[in-house]
């Protein structure tokens, strides 16, 4: 992976505009050697220059969907991240073959993404809302998004109670009710942490950061974190939200 990093570079991720995407096939890969043409119902991993599908990472898992030739079909059952910035379409070609430099049709899987979004979006609502119920030594620790739930880790001192989870559930639920747009911005992550940012000790920044504002509150925002994942555009578009345990 070291060598084909040093030789692609980082993959140009579009995923944040746009569900599909055109790409050239920079690389294929199967059984662990890099190969010149896929051919069908051979498992393999497709390398483009650029791609809508989100390599898993920050707890967000990554996207499925399809890559499409002229005569060929490439079904993507996995999206991961190689050195934070190289996107790897992990699958299996179900019709015809594929070569490198060939042109492919980039298409996510759109309905499940959006589901992820609105998962995504919830955990910083939910993180902002356990700390205000809870109180501010609340710090997330890990997290998983899906496409049917998501988990939050965090730190407290004792068992959440009843009402606790009630009073969570109904902080989350009134900003998800205002129907307030989402905002990303691009900060160096000292002006994200100015602009009042949480920041996560431990995790690893660049010189650039993607700071997500979500939720109204008189002047401010609910919540402003750094996070390089996909999101909703207007907190409607979450849901109603619900902690099942």
């Amino acid at each position: 992976w070291f060598n084909i990093r040093k030789k692609l570079g980082p993959t140009d991720f579009l995923g944040y505009e746009t569900d599909n995407s055109q790409g050239v096939v920079l690389s294929i890969i199967h059984g662990g050697k890099e190969i010149e043409i896929l051919n069908e119902d051979k498992e393999g991993i497709i390398i483009t220059n650029q791609t809508p599908f989100y390599g898993e990472s920050g707890g967000q898992i990554g996207d499925t969907g399809f890559l499409f030739g002229s005569k060929s079909r490439f079904k993507v059952t996995d999206t991961q991240k190689k050195f934070g910035d190289l996107h790897i379409h992990i699958g299996k070609l179900i019709k015809g073959s594929i070569s490198k430099g060939d042109t492919l049709d980039l298409k996510i899987d759109s309905k499940r993404r959006s589901n992820i979004r609105a998962y995504h979006s919830a955990t910083h609502l939910l993180h902002e809302s356990l700390r205000r119920v809870l109180g501010t030594h609340v710090i997330q620790k890990g997290s998983l998004v899906e496409a049917d739930r998501l988990r939050f880790d965090f730190s407290h001192i004792k068992p959440i109670s009843h009402e606790e989870i009630n009073k969570i559930e109904t902080v989350v639920n009134s900003m998800v009710d205002k129907k307030s747009d989402v905002k990303t911005r691009i900060m160096t992550p000292k002006e994200a942490v100015d602009n009042g940012a949480l920041a996560l000790f431990g995790e690893k920044y660049g010189d650039e950061v993607r700071v997500l504002s979500m939720g109204n509150e008189a002047d401010k925002y609910f919540s402003t974190e750094l996070c390089g994942g996909t999101h909703v555009r207007n907190t409607g578009d979450i849901g109603k939200f619900k902690i099942v345990s």
